[in-house]
């Protein structure tokens, strides 16, 4: 070991690399854990957040200088000039990474979605299948703590039980529920990484109903939860450090990792194996910064997809007004999904779509827009409870293809705090997503007409915050970043986990398949 300075470099500490971190300290690995972000306390965080007029994702959580994340109201100050707010990606730099401000929602992938062009011809194939995966998933709901219907596989075959029951539908739910299923429609329970009973050292959810942008007594799972758990078994945890290049030797093998502290003072760190774990973006960016006169593309990007093939989830939410009250609001944010919409035939011609229903009460902005009419002050608490108690929405999240046109470059011109330059965004929706897009809208709408309820507005953005695909998995070098098992097609001791390496993203929630693909590839390097 004299000259490395630990078996396994994990940059990242989020869920992919936290879990990755936890299972090779388990097996004696010598690990290094780097994180740009820092710790997060759960009680400052929901005291921020309380004290919040604009209660936004980021809104508990303290902005680092030195680690710039995107802004929910300003998408060009980290994005660039081609986006706007119907696309902009947001995510946390922190121990924990973007868990901290999830919705907990855990679907697994369905078969179908690993095979989408044999099956519809559109998009892409994995390199691996649903049976690959299956085992892990089962291991990536135990770490995580999903709590779901066992007796309900919603499209995944499964091989096991849930750790824990489904959580209730709230009374909204059960209402919609009702007048749905006069329509053939099916409501049930979403699967979720939320304690239904106290689970792991983490107590049963109360139903706060902020899951999103934070559970503050951490009921829902965070990946903080498992750094601890890596760092008690040895891992060696380096936050507040901002990895800007990895270089390689003539073979391609990766021996040194340089990152900055807030003090703009360059460290280094070698390794005999490094593992990117970052997110979609932050991924992406760092193998570009890698460019030097051997790589003069980037690390890992002889094929030049390092960066194509962003993808999102686009999502519409569609508010209603019920004649009858339906007090959403009583329990978590999201609990309830109409299985409709995520697979079939219509596949080859437009893009499927999870529907669900949120159970969300969003009275600041209900009062803000009140207190923009002038004229309605007088009345404001009335218009307020008349909202609260009988307004309620159904959205959808619709797959995306895969394009190389999507694509994250560098931007020379807008360095960051430490002169590292930040991301460029090129995105556009697909005819395909759009299309898809407008079919379920039409659904919705004729589910809102046929509860007698009245539409009162549809709201499109373009971005889920589930950016995925900018290093692909694949067989193929030519087309893809790395292999079926994670690891680089340039260099054989860099691997990569996270929603990056997505050939296509159907419709469900990427973490639940990110933490599987983290155990899985956590396997393999063990068994090397």
């Amino acid at each position: 070991m004299a000259d490395y300075d630990c078996d396994t470099l994990i940059i990242g500490a989020g869920v992919a690399g936290a879990l990755l971190a936890r299972e090779l300290s388990a097996a004696g690995d010598k690990v290094v854990l780097l994180e740009a972000g820092d710790s997060v306390n759960r009680e400052a965080a929901t005291q921020r957040y309380r004290q919040a007029w604009n209660r936004n994702l980021e809104a508990p959580y303290e902005r680092r200088e030195w680690a710039p994340i995107p802004d929910s109201e300003r998408p060009a100050a980290y994005y660039g000039p081609y986006v706007d707010r119907t696309f902009n990606p947001l995510f946390l730099k922190a121990i924990g990474g973007s868990t901290w401000h999830w919705t907990g929602i855990t679907p697994r992938f369905l078969p179908a979605d690993f095979a989408l062009h044999s099956h519809y011809g559109v998009g892409v194939d994995w390199p691996i299948t649903y049976n690959d995966l299956e085992p892990y998933y089962v291991l990536a709901e135990k770490a995580l703590g999903v709590a779901g219907d066992s007796k309900d596989p919603q499209g995944s075959p499964r091989s096991a039980p849930y750790p824990m029951p489904p959580i209730p539908l709230s009374y909204s739910d059960r209402l919609i529920a009702g007048k749905l299923a006069g329509m053939g429609l099916d409501v049930a329970p979403f699967p979720a990484a939320r304690n239904s009973q106290a689970y792991d050292g983490r107590p049963a959810c109360r139903g706060n109903g902020t899951c999103t942008p934070l559970c503050p007594i951490g009921a829902s799972y965070s990946a903080d939860h498992d750094v601890r758990k890596a760092v008690r078994l040895g891992t060696h945890l380096i936050p507040r450090a901002v990895a800007y290049r990895l270089e390689a030797d003539r073979q391609g093998n990766i021996h040194t990792v340089h990152y900055k502290t807030p003090d703009k003072a360059g460290h280094t760190l070698k390794a005999r194996r490094v593992v990117l774990a970052c997110n979609t973006i932050e991924t992406a960016r760092l193998l570009l910064m890698s460019r030097d006169e051997h790589y003069p593309a980037g690390i890992a990007n002889r094929s030049g997809m390092v960066g194509r093939n962003l993808m999102d989830h686009t999502i519409f939410m569609t508010t209603f007004h019920m004649r009858e009250p339906i007090y959403a609001g009583r329990g978590p944010q999201s609990i309830a999904t109409i299985r409709t919409g995520r697979d079939g035939s219509f596949r080859k011609q437009h893009a499927a779509a999870k529907l669900f229903i949120s159970n969300d009460v969003n009275i600041h902005q209900y009062m803000s827009r009140i207190l923009d009419h002038e004229e309605q002050w007088s009345e404001a608490l009335s218009l307020l409870r008349e909202k609260a108690i009988h307004i309620g929405h159904i959205g959808a999240e619709i797959e995306q293809l895969p394009d190389a046109n999507n694509r994250i470059e560098l931007d020379e011109q807008r360095p960051d705090p430490l002169g590292l330059p930040l991301p460029t965004i090129h995105f556009h929706s697909s005819r395909y997503t759009l299309d898809g897009l407008k079919v379920w809208q039409e659904n919705v709408a004729k589910m809102i007409r046929h509860m007698d309820a009245r539409l009162e507005e549809s709201h499109v953005s373009y971005s889920s915050h589930h950016p995925s695909g900018t290093t692909r998995m694949g067989d193929d070098p030519a087309t893809s970043v790395v292999d079926r098992h994670c690891r680089a097609h340039d260099h054989p001791n860099l691997f990569m986990v996270g929603g990056h390496v997505f050939p296509t993203m159907g419709t469900a929630n990427p973490t639940l398949t990110i933490a599987a693909l983290s155990l899985r590839l956590a396997r393999h390097l063990k068994q090397q």
